[in-house]
């Protein structure tokens, strides 16, 4: 399985434009990166710029008024038109195009985009970010968040797609898409039971210390939605969900 010519991975917060301020001062203390040179044609898409390394968050703001918030993954690869229809033949949908981007649809209706990327280009992850109390933080993961009647269907787009190395899980509901080094993003695909047919996604952070985090980002204006064993699950201030995970912050993989 050789899967698309992936360079670099990021991940979307989609922010509707009434909290798109409030979305940039939050995601900029969380990430501890600063908001890099606006893109886009309206200026919608604002990359958050990490201290020695390229960005991996951005925010795209929505301007459509009953859009609601959201998640998606952005693949860079050399050649859109090809990655767009090779992403076609597993079974996504091509929603947009514009030059060097085309937003798609998996099968079962997540959002994600394939956007140019110079094959020439070196990118730097960067180090996790080390806070004073000593605890190490990292976002660099996307959660897919499957219904159980479509996930056998959508982890093996996703699996196909990236070509990237699959492992189960710790625990049953879960399988880890592993990038090859160099690449910022994981994918972790989640099976969720009764959950109807609507599939979506979450940003996750890896953590040395969830509690000392998580009463962080309590402090920068985020609401504790449920706690577990491995992780607690967050909601920001716009009310896009989250998590902040017990996975080792300095690991690659």
């Amino acid at each position: 399985m050789t899967g698309l010519a992936i360079r670099w991975s990021s991940i979307f917060a989609d922010v509707p434009a009434a909290d798109f301020e409030s979305e940039r001062v939050f995601w900029q203390q969380v990430a501890a990166a600063r908001a890099g040179e606006p893109r886009g044609a309206r200026g919608e898409f604002l990359p958050l710029r990490p201290d020695g390394g390229d960005p991996v968050v951005w925010l795209q703001r929505v301007d459509r008024p009953a859009e609601r918030g959201g998640w998606h993954l952005d693949l860079h690869v050399p050649d859109v038109e090809a990655a767009a229809q090779s992403a076609v033949h597993l079974g996504a949908s091509i929603e947009r195009q514009r030059d060097g981007l085309v937003t798609l649809s998996s099968p079962a209706g997540q959002p994600f985009c394939v956007v140019v990327e110079d094959s020439g280009r070196v990118r730097c992850q960067g180090e996790a970010t080390t806070w004073p109390e000593g605890y190490r933080t990292r976002v660099d993961q996307l959660c897919m968040d499957i219904p159980a009647s479509v996930f056998d269907d959508e982890g093996a787009f996703w699996s196909e797609l990236t070509g990237w190395s699959r492992r189960h899980g710790e625990r049953p509901e879960f399988d880890n898409l592993l990038p090859p080094l160099g690449l910022p993003v994981r994918i972790l695909l989640q099976r969720l039971e009764g959950a109807g047919d609507r599939i979506g996604a979450h940003a996750d952070l890896a953590c040395d210390d969830v509690p000392a985090e998580t009463a962080r980002h309590e402090a920068l204006g985020a609401k504790v939605v449920r706690l577990d064993d491995a992780w607690t699950t967050m909601r920001d201030p716009a009310g896009l969900t989250y998590c902040i995970t017990s996975r080792r912050a300095g690991d690659g993989q």
